[in-house]
């Protein structure tokens, strides 16, 4: 069940009486039945590492590899403090995004890090 959220760690607006986040609540349910793919806001290795200790078992990473292609060679290669995490406005071309994806990003405020 792949569950993308704007942040992995928001809390259940409604019908939930927990302090928990809804990706542990969900993984909680349902993640004996069928595999549990978590998503949303998960910027840095860090919150990549944080986020695999709720046990959700698999994590995607979206807005995270628009912003920066290398994500995953700087973690493997311990360059982890390089990884961009607000999206720059002025790399759409080095960042290989095409134009309506572009227009998306830069005119939806609060979608992306680092777009006001």
């Amino acid at each position: 069940m792949h569950v993308s959220l704007n942040d992995f760690w928001s809390k259940p607006r409604r019908g939930v009486d927990d302090d928990r986040s809804r990706m542990e609540i969900i993984q909680e349910r349902v993640g004996s039945k069928v595999p549990v793919i978590g998503v949303g806001s998960l910027y840095s290795a860090e919150d990549v590492m944080k986020a695999f200790e709720t046990g959700v078992p698999l994590l995607a990473l979206g807005r995270e590899l628009i912003m920066d292609p290398d994500f995953v060679e700087k973690v493997e290669t311990g360059r982890e403090n390089e990884i961009e995490t607000k999206i720059d406005t002025g790399a759409q071309a080095r960042l290989v995004v095409p134009d309506p994806l572009w227009q998306a990003i830069v005119n939806t405020p609060g979608w992306f890090p680092g777009v006001q």
